[in-house]
């Protein structure tokens, strides 16, 4: 690519006094020196524009809707956010379309009642839409306010999720599934194929496809959720449906082509199984500091989480020799690695995951397919 840094106004100008003949006046303020800044500021305008050019029509450094307007030609868009879907209880029946508020100061969200779920002794439950698209109306539970009065409520609270809210599909992971559409051609069925089309979908972060996994015509796709763990119930049935939905009245996948998947073939849609990683060590700190392991219990915590969130990105990528396999392994000594980031840390030792001190291999198979998920962190200070 070429490089238009260097193309400012200042050196825009001197190249262009130099072409002038040393016999003329070219200090600062005279008439050609006057006459060449304006010429310079609009051509360094003109570089910057150049500049930015070249970067949106290149996939590696495109950004925003120029990147998206290349990922289109290969039939790869970019995911939208999607509102999250809550169970609401309330005390009495409320009328459809009502508006209900979360307690959390800036950040309240406001919810739309939706359908009635279930009622039973009092107890009426509908399905909430935030009105806010996104994943931040994933996280809140607790009691809510009426936006408007409702007669005889007096119980208004917030609980599970039905479907996870998503935020829009980073710059990033958009061009990554752009490229991965490169690396092997989707074709009537392959593996490529399949993980193409499932990881477009809405409320998915990764895609694990294993074929033949209970003869032949079938397919197995264990799924994540945008936040790499285990994804939503709504959210796997969401995709069996559009992937390969069964017949009517029947719960197995339907081989005859009703979905996506092609005629012949049965694909079952899972998802992943939790495996929490509960950590120990012995951790040094710098002779300065003070209530160490108090003091920087959470920030170890969190580069811990870091590096499994790590491994975690790396759960759909498959290896392809003579069969499909997905090796993930939490090594002790990345964890220990990650640890020493900290600046107060001056060491780490005897670093155990579930009271082994070997690495963690992850069982990845048709049958489980494991998700490292942070547990306990208990850390010996000295």
């Amino acid at each position: 690519m070429i490089d238009f840094s260097g193309y400012t106004k200042a050196q825009i100008e001197r190249d262009m006094l130099d072409q002038v003949d040393p016999a003329l006046d070219t200090r600062q303020g005279s008439m050609i020196q006057t006459a060449l800044g304006p010429v310079a500021w609009y051509l360094e305008g003109l570089y910057m524009v150049l500049s930015q050019i070249q970067q949106n029509s290149n996939p590696s450094t495109a950004v925003g809707e120029a990147l998206e307007l290349l990922t289109a030609a290969r039939n790869v868009n970019r995911t939208q956010a999607r509102a999250a879907v809550r169970q609401g209880t309330f005390n009495v029946e409320i009328p459809t379309g009502s508006q209900f508020r979360t307690i959390n100061g800036a950040d309240s969200l406001v919810f739309t009642s939706g359908n009635l779920i279930s009622s039973s002794d009092g107890s009426y439950v509908y399905q909430l839409t935030c009105n806010t698209p996104g994943s931040a109306g994933n996280s809140y539970t607790g009691a809510l306010l009426p936006v408007t009065a409702i007669a005889g409520l007096t119980s208004a609270t917030i609980g599970a999720v039905i479907t996870a809210g998503t935020d829009e599909e980073t710059d990033d992971s958009l061009r990554n599934r752009y490229f991965l559409s490169f690396d092997t051609p989707a074709f009537g069925g392959n593996i490529s194929s399949y993980r193409q089309t499932i990881l477009a979908l809405d409320g998915v972060g990764a895609v694990q496809v294993y074929p033949a996994w209970n003869g032949g015509g079938t397919v197995l796709c264990s799924i994540l959720g945008d936040d790499l763990k285990p994804a939503l119930p709504a959210t796997v049935q969401e995709v069996q449906n559009y992937i390969c939905p069964p017949e009517d009245g029947e719960a197995s996948p339907s081989p005859n082509g009703y979905g996506m998947a092609p005629i012949g073939a049965a694909v079952t849609i899972t998802t992943g199984t939790e495996l929490t990683l509960d950590i120990t060590c012995n951790i040094e700190f710098a002779e300065s500091v003070q209530n160490g392991v108090e003091t920087y219990q959470q920030e170890i915590e969190q580069k811990i989480q870091e590096y499994i969130d790590q491994v975690n990105s790396d759960w759909g990528n498959p290896l392809i020799s003579q069969s499909v396999s997905y090796p993930l392994t939490v090594y002790v000594s990345r964890i220990s690695y990650a640890i020493l980031q900290i600046s107060a840390v001056v060491n780490v030792t005897n670093v155990q995951i579930n009271g082994s001190s070997a690495d963690l291999h992850l069982t990845e198979t048709a049958q489980l397919q494991q998700v490292a998920v942070l547990g306990e962190v208990v850390i010996n200070g000295e």
